[in-house]
């Protein structure tokens, strides 16, 4: 794919496509309501009714006649699960004094390891360096820096020979710590977790309050040579069990009709995972999602449905992908790319569909639209079809990065241009409230129509899309 700097726009936005019709209020309604269903108990990654999702997404692929990769329809994908239980303990010792902080108050696990550990503390500062190695069982104290990614120190105190890590976080990062506090029930990663080193977050005052009580005076806030050279020895026990389980993506093919181009794909995505069974709201638990991402999923499917119908097949091959993991952490998305069964340099753009039945009746955002010709070329064929009354705007909440929280955004550090469809957030985002009667159906079926004209239309065109010189320094990866 060439890649490079920007381009003013694909040739020859299609006109109208009667197929596009069949995308319809009516399909989007059954669609929508199917997959948002309490019977689905809201999709989440990994469970029974995501797996229940993934196969009617690779049923109707089949009846669309859309071929399968290499691999086949449905690729699953290794996934971790790890749960932390009630038994964290961290207790500081200093001769016979002892000081014992309380878990979810004062400190929160972080899960990285499990079993108990003893060593004396070590005060260690903001930023990771390269201390000689440990000459006897030690706890680190580190003070959580934004600029220090957690598990740069984690990398830095297991080269040391630290036993434990202890994170001092301070009372302007609270709301990383009340994302922890809202995390303690599973976490996932990909593929199996890695033997580390048992670590917590604990709340500053805490700490100092937990250092009085042991007679080590630290001023004028926790972090001083003096904690390193007390004697006191820190004694943490992490509480977490590991499962390794599966999760599914589905990808179909429509195969190109030029010879040349066929080895070319526009890829069409979406995540089809929610959030599960939750805690209860108005007395309701099931997270069901309609907007986010059922919406998105029909969608999808639609536009694969009226694509393989067409009579003539586009020059480029169009690929169709449904991945889950998405609400916790891209995961489906992030395992595609680094194993797609189509070479991603031969991918020319990626559109995303993530949340498109509520909101404006007349407006979508297209997020990332200045980053690449992609841009400038939805604009041309939303203009170009009037009859859909539906104008596309750009990023309209650029505060919130949405950009780099939905599936495109691992296309598009992988080099491929990319965009997604997006009504903005609501009130009943990621509640059990997004349910499928909220839905505006007319709606998501315009956007829908439109994503086909859009598809189509890049798919026939001539060149490929091209990203902005400047906004491809910001967000490819070096090398790509």
């Amino acid at each position: 794919m060439v890649i490079g700097a920007m381009w003013v726009g694909c040739r020859a936005a299609p006109g109208s496509t009667d197929l596009s019709e069949d995308i319809n209020a009516g399909d989007m309604r059954a669609r929508i309501s199917f997959l948002a269903s309490d019977q689905l108990m809201g999709r989440a990654t990994p469970s029974r009714g995501l797996d229940i999702t993934a196969d009617y997404v690779r049923s109707e692929f089949v009846r669309f006649g859309l071929e399968s990769p290499r691999g086949g329809f449905t690729q699953r994908y290794r996934l971790a699960m790890t749960e932390r239980g009630g038994g964290w303990s961290l207790v500081l010792r200093r001769g016979s004094r002892r000081a014992t902080l309380r878990h979810g108050q004062d400190f929160w696990g972080v899960p990285w390891a499990a079993g108990t550990v003893e060593g004396r503390m070590r005060y260690v500062g903001a930023r990771p360096s390269a201390p000689s190695v440990e000459d006897e069982e030690t706890v680190w104290i580190a003070r959580l820096d934004p600029g220090v990614m957690p598990w740069e120190w984690l990398d830095a105190a297991s080269a040391a020979g630290a036993v434990g890590l202890v994170f001092v976080v301070s009372e302007n990062l609270g709301p990383y710590v009340r994302d922890w506090q809202e995390g303690q029930g599973s976490v996932y990663d990909l593929g199996y977790v890695e033997p580390s080193l048992p670590a917590v977050l604990v709340a500053e005052d805490a700490l100092a309050g937990a250092l009085e009580r042991l007679d080590i005076a630290v001023e004028p806030a926790v972090g001083s040579a003096d904690i390193s050279s007390s004697g006191a020895r820190v004694q943490l026990t992490a509480d977490l069990s590991v499962e390794t389980l599966a999760a599914p993506n589905v990808i179909g093919i429509l195969r190109g009709s030029d010879q040349t181009l066929r080895d070319e794909y526009v890829l069409v995505s979406a995540h089809m995972d929610g959030l599960g069974v939750g805690p209860a709201v108005d007395g309701d638990s099931i997270y069901n999602g309609a907007d986010d991402n059922a919406s998105g999923t029909a969608a999808v499917i639609e536009v694969a449905e009226a694509m393989a119908a067409l009579e003539e097949r586009p020059s480029r091959s169009v690929a169709f992908l449904l991945v889950s993991g998405e609400e916790i952490g891209l995961l489906g998305s992030t395992w595609f790319v680094d194993h797609s069964p189509i070479p991603l340099d031969q991918i020319v753009a990626n559109i995303n569909i993530d949340m498109v039945g509520r909101n404006w009746q007349d407006t979508i955002a297209v997020v990332g639209k200045p980053y690449s010709s992609l841009g400038t070329f939805i604009d041309s064929v939303a203009q170009a079809h009037p009859e859909l009354k539906m104008a596309t705007v750009g990023d309209q909440w650029p505060g919130e990065r949405f950009f780099f929280r939905s599936d495109h955004y691992n296309f598009a550090r992988k080099g491929i241009p990319a965009v997604f469809f997006f009504n903005g957030t609501h009130q009943d985002y990621h509640r059990p409230s997004d349910e499928s009667e909220r839905i505006e159906f007319g709606k998501a079926a315009r956007i829908s129509r439109l994503v086909f004209e859009i598809t189509l239309g890049l798919a026939n065109a001539e060149d490929q899309p091209r990203w902005d010189a400047e906004a491809r320094s910001r967000i490819v990866e070096p090398g790509r």
